[in-house]
């Protein structure tokens, strides 16, 4: 028979396809990798002091910002106790980040706080009935930080699908 004709070998294919695959089935590692990141974005938004979207936080009172002891010119540090509690942790399922400390969120919603126990609260030597703390979100991803969750989920997809070399 005379002609032309391509033969293809899957094998090498079928070993490429098998390793993406089991790659992807077992994605830990891109979940972890993307934890990683999200601590390095956070840890620079308090450097920054400012919210995902860019918005700056809003300063502190004057009274207050007088009372610290130390780090006077930062938001939401004093001992950076609450940008040290920052993790992470990675599944097959996705990763979840954040601070387990209670008082995490009053800085990142706001609030009113109350004395529970106490007739009033002890805030830079003077007592209060409550205090209200602005809203300061610093928990969050921007639109530039989700590029980046989604270039670190394409190379873990480009990195399953390159060809070993056994």
């Amino acid at each position: 028979m005379s002609g032309v004709k391509i033969e293809i070998n899957t094998v090498q294919l079928s070993k490429i396809l098998n390793q993406a695959m089991k790659t992807l089935a077992n994605p830990k590692s891109m979940f972890a990798e993307m934890g990683e990141e999200l601590l390095s974005i956070h840890r620079i938004r308090f450097l920054q002091q400012q919210s995902p979207d860019g918005t700056p936080w809003q300063p502190l009172s004057e009274e207050y910002k007088q009372s610290k002891r130390k780090n006077r010119d930062k938001i939401l540090t004093l001992d950076g106790h609450l940008s040290e509690t920052l993790r992470y942790q990675a599944s097959n399922d996705g990763v979840e980040f954040g601070s387990d400390r209670v008082y995490a969120a009053i800085h990142h919603f706001g609030g009113s706080i109350q004395p529970k126990t106490a007739h009033a609260l002890h805030v830079g030597g003077r007592f209060f009935k409550n205090v209200t703390i602005p809203a300061r979100p610093w928990l969050g991803i921007s639109e530039k930080d989700q590029a980046e969750m989604l270039n670190i989920a394409r190379h873990h997809i480009k990195n399953a699908i390159k060809p070993s070399n056994a």
